[in-house]
């Protein structure tokens, strides 16, 4: 099995258990130190730095969300180094709805295949930090 089939196994399984709140299981698939990069404007944006804090940030999701964040993978490839993955996410808050493609490139350690960054490209940047905002 090459290291690209691992990294799409491992992209999918994480995808999974992340929208099945199962997210304290996705610890082994980042590094210590992982970058999880959340743009736009709204009051979940930011640069999320450790494994500990990224888990707090999908419970977060999850919870601002009641359990309806969710997401389908379209389009997924890996290779060594990045995992990239067109998903369409959804997902209601406060009477609002989400739900829109997103582009996910997850940058991997060569050395283990873990995720040391993740960054985010929305479709609708306006429409996602409108979402989110209190």
């Amino acid at each position: 099995m090459t290291g690209s089939t691992l990294n799409l196994q491992a992209a999918k399984l994480a995808i999974e258990l992340f929208h099945s709140g199962k997210v304290e299981l996705m610890r082994q698939m980042l590094a210590e130190d992982v970058v999880w990069k959340v743009p736009h404007v709204n009051p979940l944006a930011a640069d999320i730095i450790g494994i500990d804090e990224v888990l707090e940030f999908f419970r977060r999701v999850q919870a601002e969300t009641a359990g309806t964040f969710g997401a389908e993978v379209l389009e997924i490839a890996a290779n060594q180094n990045a995992v990239f993955c067109l998903m369409r996410v959804h997902g209601k808050r406060n009477g609002k709805t989400l739900d829109q493609k997103v582009i996910n490139v997850w940058k991997l350690r060569e050395s283990d295949g873990k995720v040391t960054e993740r960054e985010l490209f929305m479709e609708d940047q306006p429409a996602s930090d409108e979402f989110w905002a209190y």
